[in-house]
C-alpha cells in the first residue's frame, strides 16, 4: 500500500499544480534574461576626455527590476519548496496514516478473530455446559426415580415386615400355648417313661443275671469243646502227617536228615485245593508235594471249629528212616 501511494504522489493535484507553477516561474526567468540590455562600446580619440568618454553609463533601469524579479522568483521557488515538502510531509503523514490504520485494522482484525475464538470458546464451554447440566439432569431425575422406587420397596417392605411381625406375634402366641400344651403332655409323657425306666431297669437286671448265669454255662461249654477241639485239631494234625508219610517215596541217600516245610489248604472234605513250599531242601519238597498231590483227599473233621484250624496248614515233612 506504501509503494503504491510514494508510485503515485506525482499524480496528485497538488504536485500537479507546484509543477506548473514552477514551470511558470522558469519561463518568466528564460525571458528576462533573453531582454538583458548589452554594453555598448564607444571610442574616444582624446585623452582629456577619455576618463569621461570611457566610463560606462550607469546601469539602466531593468537590471534593478531583474534583480527584483529573480528575488521574488526565488522567493517563489522557496514556497513551492516548501509547498513540496509541506506536499510531501502531508503524503508521509497519510502514508503513515494509512499504515497505522492498516496496523489498526490488522490489530482489530486479530482481536476480532481472537474474540471470534474466545466466543467459539465460550460457546464450546457453555455447550459442554449445558451437556453437563442436562446429564446432571438426566442424572439427578434416575437418582430421584431410583430414591422413589428405593423408598416405594423399603414402603413394601416396611408394610411386609408389619404384617410378618403380626404373623410371628400370632405364631408366637400359637407357640406358646402349643408349649405349654407340650410341656404338660412332656411331663405325662417323663412319668410315664420314668415308670417304663423303673420296669426297664427291673427287666434289664432281671435279664443281665439270665445273661450273666448263660454267658458262665456258654463259657463252660466253649472251654470244654475247645478242648476237645485242641485235642481233635491235635489228632488230625497228626492224621494228616500220617497220610502225607505214607505217600512219601522217601531215599534215605538224599533226604535223611533234611525237611521241608509246606502250606495245604483243604476244602470241608479234605480235599487238596493247593500245596506251596515255603522252605526247605529241594528233593524234600519236591517228593513232600507229589505226596499229597497223590493223597488227593487228607483226613478232615466234620466239626467247623477244628476245620477252621485245618483249613490252611502248614506243615513239616522230615522224612524217617530205621
Amino acid at each position: 500500500m506504501k509503494s503504491d501511494a510514494v508510485q503515485k504522489w506525482w499524480q496528485t493535484p497538488l504536485t500537479k499544480s507546484v509543477g506548473l507553477h514552477l514551470s511558470l516561474v522558469l519561463i518568466l526567468f528564460i525571458s528576462s534574461l533573453s531582454f538583458w540590455p548589452k554594453p555598448t562600446q564607444i571610442v574616444i580619440s582624446g585623452e582629456a576626455g577619455s576618463s569621461a568618454a570611457s566610463a560606462p553609463p550607469p546601469p539602466p533601469a531593468p537590471v534593478e527590476a531583474v534583480a527584483i524579479d529573480k528575488q521574488v522568483l526565488e522567493q517563489r521557488v522557496a514556497e513551492i519548496k516548501k509547498q513540496q515538502d509541506d506536499a510531501r510531509k502531508a503524503e508521509e503523514q497519510r502514508i503513515r496514516d494509512l499504515e497505522r490504520r492498516a496496523q489498526q485494522a490488522e490489530r482489530s482484525r486479530a482481536a476480532e478473530e481472537a474474540r471470534l475464538k474466545r466466543v467459539a470458546e465460550e460457546k464450546r464451554k457453555a455447550d459442554e455446559a449445558a451437556q453437563a447440566s442436562r446429564r446432571a439432569a438426566a442424572e439427578a431425575k434416575q437418582q430421584q426415580e431410583t430414591e422413589a422406587a428405593k423408598a416405594k420397596a423399603a414402603e413394601q417392605q416396611r408394610i411386609a415386615r408389619e404384617q410378618e411381625r403380626k404373623k410371628a406375634e400370632e405364631a408366637a402366641k400359637a407357640a406358646e400355648a402349643k408349649r405349654k400344651a407340650e410341656q404338660e403332655a412332656l411331663a405325662k409323657a417323663q412319668a410315664e417313661r420314668e415308670r417304663k425306666a423303673r420296669e426297664d431297669r427291673e427287666r434289664a437286671e432281671q435279664e443281665r443275671m439270665m445273661q450273666e448265669q448263660m454267658s458262665a454255662e456258654a463259657e463252660a461249654r466253649r472251654r470244654a469243646r475247645a478242648q476237645q477241639a485242641v485235642t481233635e485239631v491235635q489228632r488230625y494234625t497228626a492224621m494228616i502227617s500220617d497220610a502225607i508219610d505214607r505217600n512219601l517215596i522217601k531215599d534215605e541217600s538224599t533226604m535223611r536228615g533234611r525237611t521241608c516245610r509246606v502250606n495245604i489248604r483243604l476244602a470241608t472234605n479234605g480235599f487238596v485245593t493247593s500245596v506251596n513250599v515255603i522252605s526247605g531242601e529241594r528233593v524234600v519238597c519236591d517228593a513232600a508235594v507229589r505226596a499229597v498231590n497223590r493223597a488227593g483227599t487228607l483226613p478232615m473233621s466234620p466239626d467247623p471249629d477244628v476245620y477252621n484250624q485245618l483249613k490252611d496248614i502248614t506243615l513239616t515233612v522230615a522224612p524217617e528212616f530205621r
